[in-house]
């Protein structure tokens, strides 16, 4: 079932997710619930998607990897490489607002499947970034922490004169 976001200023989208304990039926419902959420954004198209951007506090999330939505239930970062690259990122549920983070372009993950079942991956480039913006999201940050952070600019999109979109900055507070 398509499901709404959680969405700033609500700040429950800051809340730290609970670990899965028990793999039943509505692991699969949520897992079904997340992808069916995803595929349906066309404007921007979603990259991925956390539980707890549809109030589902758990820790699990949706990843669009190479084309195919993968998911990740209770999902640890085990090793993050030290070249980082820069992307600009926006978020569901930080609306209209992009900005450019740093992070690692290669991580290792340990996540279990919606049986239980554990599993390791790589992922690098875009997909390590699809993965690590989503992790967050099961800790409660957001991708704007990150531009903070690092002293980076926000931006929205608005239409030139021309019906042109272009990136304007948001001034910071």
């Amino acid at each position: 079932m398509i499901k709404p976001f959680i969405a700033l200023p609500d700040q429950n989208i800051r809340q730290k997710s609970k670990e899965v304990v028990a793999f039943d039926k509505s692991i699969e419902q949520i897992i079904k619930d997340l992808t069916e959420t995803a595929q349906v954004q066309t404007d921007p198209v979603a990259l991925g998607l956390a539980a707890p951007q549809i109030g589902v506090f758990k820790r699990i999330f949706v990843a669009r990897i190479r084309n195919k939505f993968k998911h990740f239930v209770n999902p640890t970062i085990t090793k993050f490489t030290t070249k980082e690259a820069t992307l600009m990122e926006g978020c569901f549920s930080v609306p209209q607002i992009y900005g450019n983070t740093i992070r690692p372009i290669e991580v290792d993950i340990k996540f279990q499947d919606m049986h239980g079942k554990w599993q390791k991956a790589h992922f690098k480039g875009l997909a390590a970034k699809i993965v690590q913006h989503e992790f967050d999201h099961l800790n409660g940050i957001l991708f704007i922490d990150h531009v903070y952070n690092q002293n980076g600019k926000v931006f929205k999109v608005e239409k030139d004169k021309k019906g042109k979109e272009q990136f304007v900055e948001v001034p910071t507070t």
